[in-house]
């Protein structure tokens, strides 16, 4: 029988301090630390109720237990109402019906919770010092001339870090506490007079209608945010800089972030805001409408080249000119596999020093991937096992996978360049392009939130087509991409 994850229930009047020993009895990190103040008969007891490492001890022993005791001078603890209304502790009363849940949730945000016995009250009082850190540069996103501070794994401190960006109350944040045992806080944020309503309704929902023990990962919020499972394409963007954050909510999309996460989720997205880099705001213009070319390029190399190469050689070398044919027939001479598996070995070769690098630390890991891969494919044409050309393929295929922002995206194009593979070296020219118009079709199905994946291509919408493959100059940004069917669909102030 699997044991239920619902909070016990209990009455407020069936509390006291044996039966919350009792509860926390197995939590040895929580504190329940009876308090006395008071002489004689007089004398009154309260519970305090932390967490360790949650809580700052400093502030409770040097601050709140004085004022404590200041408090029973000048109150003596006669009714509620004198507690709240005195001004040196800013204590709010807990009033839930789920008391319990309560009680946890606010325990190990790091509160400390006042019990007063004779009351039979709890009042809350923020001392809170959660783990952290200070924001620095993000692990994701380089940044060369832009802003050096990214996301930390601290809620609050993510929202002010997009709240100093973006100083006005049309800002929304709405938070919500999801899970069973995490009571995770996850935040969702829009600009209410630009973002279209029904896609504000919408995630909302899909926010109410999770059910889960904790959210652990961003895996979790991306299916959440994207629903049934459509695509193995990505169909939110992440984020850890604040500022290309704000870029996305101007331009009328939503935020998600949770607390514990250093990324923000970002939906609705297109394939073209997937080849967007956050650095693109603080390069010149031509610059960024250069490299969006070349991420474009690469994503096609990624996804076609060993197909392509593979069909080409295989079975339609009729169309090679005769110069290049006669390079690589010499080249393929004495190797003991044919040409598809050939390509597969070395392709899955060179992701297996791909997912090394990945592992190892910064320092080592991109050094085992390039070098790794020169020493392994050179020594790999000098035994015989495969040629020159096709190590050149291959290794020009990983290298332009490099330059995708998205490394989900980026994953994608491994799994979907096996499948041109595979039709290439089965049907040749035909089973390429059968391999490559289906995954065009495939795109031209997706949408998310109403949004078409292939938009503004498909369908075309001339304005913002350009904008998203080149990059204007700032005096032109005068409107918000048409197909998010924002509510106010001009820039102002530029």
């Amino acid at each position: 029988m699997t044991p239920s994850t619902e909070q016990p229930q209990a009455r407020l009047e069936d509390i006291d301090i044996p039966f919350l020993q009792k509860y926390y009895e197995q939590c040895g990190d929580v504190v329940l630390h009876p308090f006395v103040v008071g002489e004689g008969d007089l004398k009154q007891s309260i519970l305090l109720i932390y967490c360790e490492g949650m809580t700052d001890a400093v502030q409770i022993n040097q601050f709140v237990l004085p004022r404590l005791e200041q408090m029973y001078k000048e109150t003596g603890f006669g009714s509620k109402d004198s507690i709240l209304v005195y001004q040196s502790l800013p204590l709010k009363e807990l009033k839930t019906q789920n008391l319990l849940s309560e009680l946890d949730i606010q325990v190990f945000q790091g509160m400390l919770i006042l019990y007063f016995q004779h009351m039979n009250a709890f009042y809350q009082l923020n001392v809170s010092s959660t783990p952290s850190r200070s924001p620095e540069e993000s692990s994701t996103e380089s940044s060369i001339k832009g802003p050096q501070d990214g996301f930390t794994e601290n809620l609050s401190m993510n929202l002010a870090l997009i709240r100093k960006r973006l100083r006005t109350q049309s800002l929304c944040v709405e938070k919500f506490v999801l899970s069973e045992r995490g009571h995770t806080q996850i935040a969702l944020m829009y600009i209410r007079d630009i973002i279209n309503p029904d896609i504000v309704d919408e995630i909302r929902k899909k926010i109410q209608s999770f059910n889960g023990d904790a959210i652990i990962g961003t895996t979790q919020i991306e299916d959440l945010v994207q629903g049934s499972l459509k695509s193995i394409f990505p169909l939110t963007d992440y984020v850890g800089r604040p500022d290309y954050v704000a870029s996305s909510l101007l331009a009328g999309r939503f935020v998600i972030m949770f607390d514990g996460s250093p990324m923000g989720i970002i939906a609705p997205i297109t394939l073209f805001s997937l080849i967007k880099s956050p650095e693109d705001a603080n390069m010149p213009f031509h610059i960024v409408s250069l490299q969006r070319f070349l991420r474009i390029s690469g994503l096609f190399i990624a996804l076609f080249l060993p197909g392509f190469y593979v069909a080409l050689t295989s079975f339609n070398i009729e169309q090679i000119p005769t110069p290049l044919l006669a390079t690589i027939m010499n080249s393929r001479q004495g190797l003991p596999f044919s040409l598809p598996l050939e390509c597969f070995l070395m392709l899955f070769l060179f992701q297996v020093f791909h997912e090394a690098g990945t592992r190892l630390p910064k320092s080592v890991g991109q050094t085992v991937t390039v070098v790794g891969g020169l020493i392994v494919g050179d020594a790999a044409i000098r035994a015989g096992v495969t040629s020159p050309t096709m190590v050149v393929t291959v290794a020009v295929t990983i290298i332009a996978t490099f330059t995708l922002v998205n490394q989900i995206l980026s994953g994608t194009t491994a799994i979907i360049r096996v499948y041109v593979l595979l039709l290439s070296s089965s049907l040749g020219m035909f089973g390429f392009f059968i391999a490559m118009f289906s995954v065009l079709l495939h795109l031209a199905t997706l949408d998310s939130y109403g949004v078409p994946y292939l938009a503004p291509a498909s369908p075309y919408i001339a304005r913002d087509f350009w904008e998203g493959l080149f990059r204007k100059p700032v005096k032109l940004f005068k409107y918000r991409p048409r197909v998010l069917r924002t509510q106010d669909d001009t820039r102002k102030g530029e």
